[in-house]
């Protein structure tokens, strides 16, 4: 047994040192491909396409790329040094000084802040960190009338606006979600690369940051999840542990922002979000086929007994970040590099075996159960309430996977636009009910808002979840809802019953004559196909047949189109079906059996 678990490590070494290897090799190609190329202009014209059509993307393709230039000479400078490399940064440095503004556009308001230019949002502060640090580790090897301009811009844009502020400088100070680790992290990061001869300024900001993050990690659940989903959870605590490994470091371990339990329960979420197959959790604004950063996992798992590092092949490589942070991109190499060498010396922490692998994870507090089945797929459901971070009405929905692919589906995060953060929010398909598994209620989906919500939330960690979220609709005719999954790991099948309980008058008589007319939504992305009361899913490599039970009428689909996160569109086909009820009419009970079939 010993030897094999030694053979089991030394694979898993040598596939992270070949990811390491690629990485870099990727980087390089990128500096080969973009040496001899000019930065492309971020100019008015595209910075005012969003305020005209709400459109991000167009300007921020442009904007992301001077930051994957910074980024892959910036990390090529440092760990490396070439000259050629030095020369395109110096380049590179001073585009981005003379930037108008840091900020994105979706983040300022030119018509009515005179002082736009001058915005600490998520991606001005990145930038600060990165050009700090950049010229904190690459020093004199950059000319000083060049160290002179970044430090001058970094402190004008930045520092100093935050400094002079009196607390909150912005809403992310104090906040409970990842722009308060991002921003304070950067902040933090850029002060450590530039202020530590001048202690008397550092030191008070370094404590006002620390009483920001404090808020950060308790907008995290008891039991660590992340309620905006694993690609926040990725780059909120990628800063978040950025800035603390630099102040632990500069207060010789006086001060460890990572001690606390609750960071270990936060940093063991990651791996509870991973199917076998590869696949994740999507709820809320996350992403089916999310990547992890195999530098902030390193680390994670150089302090934290327990944690896993997920197969190589679910790591986001350097073009993983369409955003190219230089935080996470030099990390992935730095932290990856020290993890190894512990590897080497047998020095990580240990994790004890319970001797008990579980099928289901059960975050309470999340109101999140996931239960992972035999081909590497599972299911998972939620509770919650309809005013959580990144908002979808979603209380009482699953999904269903066979190996990676997600016969029933979440969609995730749609396309980000004007719209998709304002009051037509709900309108967009894959943040409202309807583009989600859960009835129909009167002909109307949930309504958003904390009060909306699920009233009780039960799961046992061996497949039956328990969710009753009448609240959720806001509806008066309703007493109860109450949906029961039961999920069998080993044979992948999913029985799902709903049970709805109309309200009474006073009197006890219903509070209608007429039944509360109820009906299912099932939504996928592959072509349904409905026979009887059956509904075959059949994706590229696995099926499924639903079967629903004592159905009366006909099942019915109707194709829509979802715009994904890349701005792509997508087809998505909701199958719907009514769902009788008793002769009380105070009831109606719907059940239906999810299973694997051969293709």
């Amino acid at each position: 047994m010993g030897a094999e678990m030694t053979e089991q490590k030394q694979v898993r070494t040598e596939e992270i040192k070949a990811y390491l290897k690629a990485y870099c090799e990727c980087m390089r190609a990128h500096a080969a491909e973009m040496m001899d190329q000019p930065m492309p202009v971020a100019g008015e014209e595209l910075f005012a396409l969003y305020e005209k059509t709400g459109n991000r993307l167009i300007y921020e393709e442009v904007y992301f790329t001077r930051r994957k230039m910074l980024a892959v000479f910036g990390c090529l400078s440092i760990l490396e040094g070439k000259p050629e490399y030095l020369h395109k940064l110096e380049e590179v440095l001073d585009g981005i000084c003379e930037e108008e503004c840091w900020a994105l556009p979706a983040h300022v308001e030119r018509d009515s802040d005179p002082d736009w230019r001058i915005r600490v949002d998520l991606f001005a502060s990145e930038t600060a960190q990165a050009l700090a640090e950049i010229i904190s580790l690459v020093g004199d090897r950059l000319p000083e009338s060049l160290r002179v301009k970044v430090r001058d811009n970094v402190f004008r844009r930045i520092l100093e606006p935050f400094m002079n502020s009196r607390p909150p400088y912005n809403f992310w100070e104090g906040g409970d979600n990842n722009w308060n680790a991002v921003c304070c992290g950067s902040i933090g990061c850029a002060a450590l690369s530039l202020m530590q001869e001048e202690p008397e300024r550092l030191q008070p900001l370094l404590e006002r940051l620390e009483r920001s993050l404090r808020s950060y990690i308790g907008g995290f659940s008891d039991d660590g999840a992340c309620m905006e989903g694993l690609s926040y959870f990725v780059y909120g605590m990628t800063y978040y542990t950025g800035f603390a490994d630099m102040l632990y470091r500069y207060t010789e371990g006086k001060t460890d922002l990572m001690e606390q339990e609750k960071c270990r329960q936060i940093a063991l979420f990651q791996q509870k979000c991973f199917f076998p197959s590869g696949r994740t959790l999507s709820f809320s604004d996350g992403d089916s086929r999310d990547k992890y950063k195999m530098g902030l996992t390193c680390f994670l798992a150089m302090r934290y007994a327990g944690m896993e590092i997920p197969p190589v092949s679910c790591a986001g490589g350097f073009d993983g970040d369409s955003c190219y942070r230089f935080m996470a991109n030099l990390r992935d190499v730095l932290w990856t590099q020290q993890y190894l060498e512990r590897a080497e010396k047998g020095t990580l922490p240990q994790a004890e075996k319970n001797g008990e692998e579980r099928g289901c994870d059960v975050l309470a507090d999340a109101q999140w159960s996931i239960c992972k089945g035999a081909s590497g797929g599972g299911m998972a459901a939620k509770g919650g309430n309809n005013g959580e971070p990144h908002n979808h009405n979603d209380v009482g929905s699953f999904f269903y996977l066979v190996g990676d692919e997600m016969l029933l589906t979440d969609l995730g995060a749609g396309e980000y636009t004007k719209e998709y953060f304002h009051e037509g929010r709900y309108r967009i398909l894959c943040n409202n009910s309807f583009g989600h598994s859960v009835p129909v209620i009167d002909g109307e989906g949930q309504k958003e808002g904390g009060e909306y919500s699920c009233s009780r939330f039960e799961a046992d960690g061996r497949g039956e979840t328990i969710i009753s979220f009448a609240g959720a609709y806001g509806n008066d005719k309703v007493k109860e809802l109450t949906r029961t999954l039961r999920y069998d790991c080993a044979m992948e099948t999913l029985c799902v019953e709903d049970c709805l309980t109309a309200a009474k008058l006073p009197g006890g008589a219903p509070e209608s004559s007429e039944p509360v007319p109820m009906s299912e939504n099932l939504v996928t992305q592959f072509v349904p196909v409905a026979k009887g009361n059956t509904i075959r899913i059949e994706g590229e490599k696995y099926a499924c047949l639903i079967t629903v039970e004592e159905l009366e009428g006909s099942i019915r689909w109707e194709q829509k189109k979802h715009m994904n996160h890349k701005g792509l569109e997508e087809n998505v086909y909701c199958i719907s079906w009514d769902v009788p009820a008793d002769p009380a009419a105070e009831k109606r009970t719907c059940r239906f059996r999810v299973e694997k079939i051969l293709k």
